[in-house]
């Protein structure tokens, strides 16, 4: 019955193709990351990273700032795509669901909150991890996605 449909879930408006391409690029690109510094922390091998007075992954990795309650940030990072991931499919970007709309903009806000936190730790330690930089340039990227396209919906009336 047509009387019985959901108003929350319908018909997504169209929007920019590019915009979703964008979104899962870069998250397959910073879930690679994720687990590459999750597969380094736990093996305990050296990172791929070239050293200097101010570049260097090891003293980031490796510092009080590596665990958030014990957990290694590289996992946090894991999980944050992975679950960005699932909100970038395709049944989730078309749905009109509020509670994806708002799982998307939440996730990518609470993800850029915790990048100041690591890079204010970055710069307490003195030091610039440049696999750390590139998960925190993909967060941040993702965030300014997600507000165009909301904005774009929010202009569309939907």
């Amino acid at each position: 019955m047509v009387g019985n449909i959901d108003p929350r879930v319908g018909t997504a408006p169209v929007r920019s193709p590019g915009l979703l391409t964008a979104m899962r690029l870069l998250t397959l690109v910073g879930l690679a990351v994720s687990v590459y510094l999750t597969v380094v922390h736990y093996n305990d091998v050296p990172l791929i990273c070239s050293e200097s007075a101010t570049i260097d992954c090891a003293s980031v990795t490796t510092s009080e700032y590596s665990k958030l309650f014990g957990i290694p940030v590289p996992l946090l990072g894991l999980v944050f795509f992975v679950g960005f991931g699932a909100l970038v499919v395709s049944a989730a970007w078309s749905s009109t669901h509020p509670v994806l709309r708002w799982g998307r903009l939440a996730a990518v806000i609470v993800g850029t909150l915790f990048v100041v936190y690591l890079v204010t730790a970055e710069l307490v330690l003195g030091k610039v991890c440049l696999w750390c930089t590139a998960v925190h340039v993909i967060t941040v990227l993702l965030l300014g996605l997600v507000l165009t396209d909301e904005y774009r919906r929010l202009g569309s009336g939907t």
